[in-house]
């Protein structure tokens, strides 16, 4: 009966979140983020060209993870958690793809 209420609960909080059928979507970095870095980045007692090196390395580094870094909803997040199957599927479809029109030619 716990397994039922659980699933009842999270198909609840699935509809009810902000993230509703966008389970997981690429990190997003824009140029507010990286000003709010600099601004932190103010605080600390560096020598300028230090400072300018990791500012510049810090952009590179959140430029690059917006393609390798996705977020996703906390209820997606605990339902692959919960279920090793459900994400191995996942991987599986993901490694698939393409190969159905690349075997029927269309």
């Amino acid at each position: 009966m716990g397994d039922i209420l659980d699933e009842a609960a999270a198909l609840i909080r699935c509809k009810e979140c902000p993230w509703y059928k966008n389970c997981v979507t690429p990190m997003q970095v824009n140029d507010e983020d990286i000003a709010q870095f600099r601004l932190m980045m103010q605080g600390v007692n560096l020598p300028e060209p230090a400072r300018n090196q990791m500012e510049d390395i810090l952009g590179n580094i959140a430029s690059m993870s917006q393609n390798m870094i996705l977020q996703s909803c906390p209820v997606f997040a605990q339902r692959l958690k919960d279920k090793p199957g459900l994400a191995r599927r996942i991987k599986e479809m993901m490694q698939d793809w393409g190969k159905e029109e690349k075997e029927t030619g269309e």
